[in-house]
């Protein structure tokens, strides 16, 4: 009895300790079956770790991160692990309640500048330098990508996808960049087919830029800043557009950004978003600055409800049908100060597919509603995205409404021309209605405009400037 060896935990744990080979999936899917008997449970606080897991909250993933400890002590995975994993713990992990082989995207930082991340079926896909990339490594079944658009999906528990609401739109929090967003689009069937649910996330990854910032990222030529700067403290109202990953969103808080570093006074800023998007309430102090979330069916009515607080601008980062509604009543209610952005790139066509979103919600006139419209819409900047994940400006345009002709113009202020890669200008506004409505608000800001377009068109004029709308020539003839 006294040649006995001292009593060793690890031994024992060793000793009762059974060992797996088996195929790493087929673990994974015992291991879930065990767990579920044993461990999940639909109260609250379990709800919570289970959300809060997938945003890197490290109190939910060192709950997790024991449990499977604990199981390895009876259960020990020794088979080979995928590719795509360097450590056990970490597999099990990701592939239990994290986000399987894409987990790179979120906890790696060498992805915090990549914008974008899709998965389609069980393809996934990497965004980097304005590019989607295959990544080498698929989600490891159709059922694994259902189960993750689930937990996903937790982390707003007042939206549901099902057969009747196959798509869906929420934010969460980025695991990578603590304080910012990301926002997370999901398709399931039957909007796309059996077997290909999407799900595409694109990072907030761009600081508040002046346009200083902006000028040194190559999107506005430095000779254009001055005119610029004039021009956005005219306060008029403004679309700025182009496509998805173009620039457009950050452009807009620029053009808010210089209005409010420019005031001499606190400025009222209502902003009106369905997911928070804007960064301009952390970075900019000073003003009043009102964020508010709303969705479709409430917007117009808190919308209406935001001008009792004195707004000096309305701010609406993303507009869509009931977004146009409120943008075209405030224009004709004669707010100045309205900005939004848009998804297109003809600057002509945008007051016609402004009244045409509105049209389709309220029916009645399409010709009246385009008449709202061009009360509403005097500016468009077009940013567009460049190789390399670049951004550029590249038009700025006024909006010209001829009554006698019926047509709808754009004017091209500012437009860059990439056959000579360089920007030209126009200092011919054709609304003389428009100057008028600019030099009330701001007559110095205006006098500088017109000085410095007239200094940039004498060296290099913009050649045909003017483009007419036939869709809302059609449409005012009606």
């Amino acid at each position: 009895m006294f040649n006995q060896p001292p009593f060793s935990l690890k031994a024992r744990i060793q000793k009762n300790q059974s060992y797996s080979n088996t195929n790493f999936y087929d673990y994974i899917r015992v291991m879930r079956e065990d767990m579920t008997r044993n461990l999940e449970r639909q109260d609250s606080a379990y709800l919570k770790l289970n959300s809060n897991a997938l945003l890197g909250d490290p109190v939910s993933v060192s709950y997790f991160m024991n449990e499977i400890e604990k199981y390895q002590r009876t259960k020990l995975y020794s088979g080979e692990l995928p590719e795509v994993y360097q450590n056990r713990t970490e597999a099990i992990y990701q592939e239990w309640k994290g986000y399987g082989p894409a987990y790179k995207w979120f906890s790696d930082r060498s992805y915090s500048n990549s914008s974008g991340l899709q998965i389609i079926g069980q393809q996934i896909f990497i965004k980097t330098k304005g590019s989607y990339k295959l990544f080498p490594h698929p989600m490891s079944s159709l059922e694994r990508v259902e189960q993750l658009q689930r937990q996903i999906l937790r982390n707003a528990p007042r939206i549901h996808v099902d057969a009747e609401h196959p798509s869906a739109e929420l934010n969460m929090n980025d695991p990578l960049w603590p304080g910012r967003f990301i926002r997370v689009a999901v398709w399931v069937p039957p909007r796309v087919w059996e077997g290909f649910t999407t799900i595409t996330m694109r990072r907030q990854i761009v600081e508040y830029l002046s346009l200083e910032d902006q000028e040194g990222t190559g999107a506005i030529p430095s000779e254009a800043i001055s005119a610029l700067k004039h021009l956005i403290n005219t306060y008029r109202n403004t679309i700025v557009a182009g496509q998805v990953d173009s620039g457009k969103s950050t452009f807009a808080n620029t053009i808010v950004g210089e209005q409010l570093e420019s005031a001499r006074q606190s400025t009222g800023v209502i902003m009106i978003e369905k997911h928070p998007e804007s960064i301009l309430p952390y970075i900019v102090k000073g003003h009043r600055i009102i964020p508010i979330i709303a969705q479709n069916e409430e917007l117009m009515n808190v919308g209406i409800d935001s001008l009792r607080h004195d707004p000096n601008i309305i701010f609406m980062t993303e507009m869509r049908y009931h977004e146009w509604e409120f943008y075209n009543y405030s224009g004709e209610k004669g707010h100045d100060g309205l900005i939004g952005t848009y998804h297109t790139t003809d600057p002509e066509d945008i007051p016609y597919q402004g009244a045409f979103a509105v049209y389709t919600r309220q029916g009645g006139s399409l010709k009246g509603h385009l008449i709202s419209t061009l009360k509403a819409c005097q500016l468009v900047f077009v940013m567009e995205p460049m190789k390399g994940g670049a951004k550029k400006l590249t038009k700025v345009s006024e909006i010209y409404y001829d009554p006698v002709k019926e047509s709808v113009y754009a004017n091209d202020l500012m437009r860059w021309d990439k056959d000579q890669s360089s920007w030209a200008y126009n200092d011919q506004f054709m609304s003389a209605d428009l100057l008028e409505k600019m030099d009330r608000k701001n007559s110095e800001a205006t006098k500088g405009l017109l000085s410095e377009l007239t200094r940039l068109a004498s060296i290099r004029r913009i050649q045909n400037p003017i483009k007419e709308s036939m869709k809302a020539k059609m449409a005012l003839k009606e």
